[in-house]
């Protein structure tokens, strides 16, 4: 499966449930030990993962800490990675969550206004309007039109 990007809100299924306001949502999400969930917690956040429900912060001295403490963008990745039949908005995510998008294959997301600042050239697996994007600033440079 692919990660499919929804640019406008009606283009997103009926079947699928959007998800806008990601902390709360975030609340029943637990922290997987996975590769991915560790490089998204390390890129965003600056933190390592300790358990389901704790992780290390850039203070180690202050010991494994509540998943809650997660920046937004770090929680609306990971519940894109954990629930991939959900559609979650990203529009409170920052360019440093936004960059790790082509790193997930599979879920749903809707946003609205898909640009970044810098030109990030990486493999992915991106389905927008029906095209299917295996570069992720190939998909940049046409977000546009999708608009």
């Amino acid at each position: 499966m692919s990660l499919n990007i929804y640019t406008r809100l009606e283009d997103i299924p009926g079947s699928i449930k959007l998800i806008r306001n990601n902390d709360s949502y975030f609340k029943q999400t637990i922290l997987q030990d996975t590769p991915l969930v560790r490089e998204v917690l390390k890129e965003i956040d600056k933190a390592e993962y300790s358990s389901p429900l704790y992780f290390i912060g850039r203070d180690k001295n202050l010991g494994a800490l509540n998943k809650s403490c997660l920046s937004t963008g770090c929680k609306t990745l990971l519940n894109i990675i954990q629930n991939p039949d959900t559609c979650f908005d990203v529009m409170e995510c920052g360019p440093n969550a936004l960059a790790l998008l082509p790193k997930i294959r599979n879920g749903n997301i809707l946003w609205q206004i898909p640009t970044l600042a810098s030109d990030i050239s990486c493999d992915c697996d991106i389905v927008s309007k029906n095209k299917h994007f295996s570069n992720f600033s190939d998909f940049l440079d046409t977000a546009e039109e999708f608009i």
